[in-house]
């Protein structure tokens, strides 16, 4: 939009100048608007089923389990991980191998960063810090997941059962103990654009919060969670329980099938 100044014969009053400084400030405030991408943001606390199924009604309401596909969604959960990754790093492609023989429902196109060291417990990582287990609660079956090299970490997307980068139009996410409105986020990017940064609500009744995000008009190639104020570690505990930093974890992930970018 352009923005143009009409030619006056007489000096301007000082009410001109201000009504047309408003003028300005309107249309450019609007041009910043229209330059933000369209996000359909769908996040809650507390009884979050319904957030969950709101949702997946965005992403596509058939829950893809084999590959192959071009529309549909993709759910991760833990349950089926072995107890082992509680105590070692969980591969990086743990929910996309490719490698001849690979388990198609292991398909699913979710990359973590590599140098993610990504955890899943059944315990609520009380093998790092005992009062976890009175902080933390899974919300689908009885694993959770955390990562614990750093609080900040990325997540990006292939085709399912392929080496071929993709992308998705949203990503959701369970998490349990939110305390800090500020301390538990998700950016969302297109290539090296950020589509922005969204808060994950504070818990309210129960442990969990929700926060999903779609873009219609956009390829989410990455996504950036922010997991609390701190990692997850030994002897580190929450503010709940006396110490000095909000710490989180996380349960479900969902994001609508990943599609090779052209």
């Amino acid at each position: 939009m352009e923005i143009c100044t009409p030619v006056h014969s007489k000096p301007y009053t000082m009410k001109k100048i201000l009504i047309l400084t408003a003028a300005v400030f309107i249309l450019a405030s609007c041009e910043k608007e229209k330059d933000k991408p369209l996000a359909i943001v769908v996040a809650g606390s507390g009884d979050i089923t319904g957030k969950l199924n709101e949702f997946r009604n965005l992403l596509g309401t058939t829950l893809n389990t084999t590959t192959g596909h071009t529309d549909g969604r993709r759910e991760i959960n833990w349950d089926g991980v072995p107890d082992l990754f509680a105590t070692q790093k969980l591969p990086f492609d743990f929910f996309n191998p490719v490698i001849d023989g690979s388990p198609e429902g292991l398909q699913r196109g979710f990359l973590y960063s590599t140098e993610t060291d990504a955890r899943v417990s059944s315990t609520a990582f009380t093998n790092l810090e005992p009062a976890n287990g009175t902080e933390f609660f899974s919300f689908s079956g009885g694993k959770t997941f955390s990562a614990v090299s750093s609080n900040l970490w990325n997540v990006e997307f292939e085709v399912a059962g392929q080496r071929v980068a993709a992308s998705v139009n949203g990503f959701g996410a369970v998490f349990s103990d939110v305390d800090d409105a500020s301390s538990t986020t998700i950016e969302y990017f297109a290539g090296t654009r950020s589509l922005g940064v969204f808060s994950v609500p504070v818990h309210t009744t129960g442990s969990h919060s929700f926060l999903g995000v779609y873009f219609p008009n956009e390829k989410v190639t990455r996504v950036s969670i922010r997991q609390g104020s701190a990692v997850i570690a030994t002897a580190v505990k929450d503010i709940s329980v006396g110490g000095t930093k909000d710490l989180v974890i996380m349960d479900d992930f969902l994001y609508d099938e990943p599609i090779a970018i052209p």
